[in-house]
């Protein structure tokens, strides 16, 4: 594999932990396991990568996709996290924008991380969405340094679904996501609902992928216009925050919108 420029040979140590060598140097490249991904420090500032804990702790299964996206990383992480777009770009299959209601996000922070949680009834309620639950779960959106977006839907505080993306700029134009999609169990409907799950997310990264890039096209043509904030837009003034080294500020109370 080549990252940065610089070749490099994976392998496993005989006790099973992975490694990470420079094909022509020999040197070894600090990495660290996660998601069926090996994550590796990029830059002289890059700090030791902390895996996070795995969101489905008990037997689960996992699919991945990957991909480059011609947008800024900032702009990818808010539009995974954004529960609000997909009543208008994926509408029909995922939300249905004639069933929009008004719910409360309740959104917290912490050190190089934020959070929104949505109750029960911000739930998708599209025919495609019924993979993942409907309007049964709770939805958490969670943005971590230094680039990863998760959306995990819980029952009753039990993880049921997962899908975590770790994020990778390219250049100032270009992020590589690297997405691990997971379900409990390890049986046959497991698999079944994971190969379902993966078909379904394919459109959604496809049309989100669309959105991404015409936004990139059109900052290009206009130049580097500020950013406004909106009160729909929970996570994008934290996700900011964190890429720029600062921390993310929350708003103390329940944010009413509509989904």
């Amino acid at each position: 594999m080549v990252l940065a420029g610089i070749p490099l040979t994976a392998w496993r140590a005989p006790d099973g932990t992975p490694c990470l060598v420079a094909a022509r140097t020999g040197a070894a490249w600090p990495c660290a396991a996660a998601d069926g991904y090996l994550h590796t420090p990029l830059g002289e500032d890059a700090g030791p990568f902390a895996p996070p804990a795995p969101a489905l702790s008990g037997p689960h299964t996992t699919a991945f996709v990957d991909g480059d996206v011609r947008a800024r990383l900032a702009d990818i992480a808010e539009n995974i996290l954004d529960t609000t777009h997909t009543s208008v770009v994926h509408q029909g299959y995922l939300r249905r924008a004639a069933d929009r209601r008004p719910v409360e996000a309740h959104t917290a922070s912490g050190p190089g991380w934020i959070a929104a949680t949505y109750p029960p009834g911000a739930a998708p309620g599209g025919w495609g969405a019924r993979l993942i639950g409907a309007h049964r779960y709770t939805i958490r959106d969670r943005f971590t340094a230094p680039g990863i977006a998760e959306v995990l839907y819980t029952d009753q505080s039990r993880p049921v679904f997962c899908a975590r993306f770790s994020l990778t700029p390219r250049s100032e134009t270009e992020t590589y996501i690297a997405g691990a999609i997971s379900v409990p169990g390890k049986g046959p409907a497991a698999l079944l609902k994971l190969a379902m799950l993966r078909v379904f997310f394919l459109r959604i990264f496809s049309e989100d992928r669309a959105i991404l890039e015409l936004i990139s096209a059109n900052r290009g043509c206009h130049g580097n216009a500020p950013i406004v904030y909106t009160p729909q837009d929970l996570m994008r003034p934290g996700i900011d925050a964190i890429l720029s080294g600062r921390s993310p500020a929350v708003p103390s109370a329940p944010v009413r919108l509509r989904v």
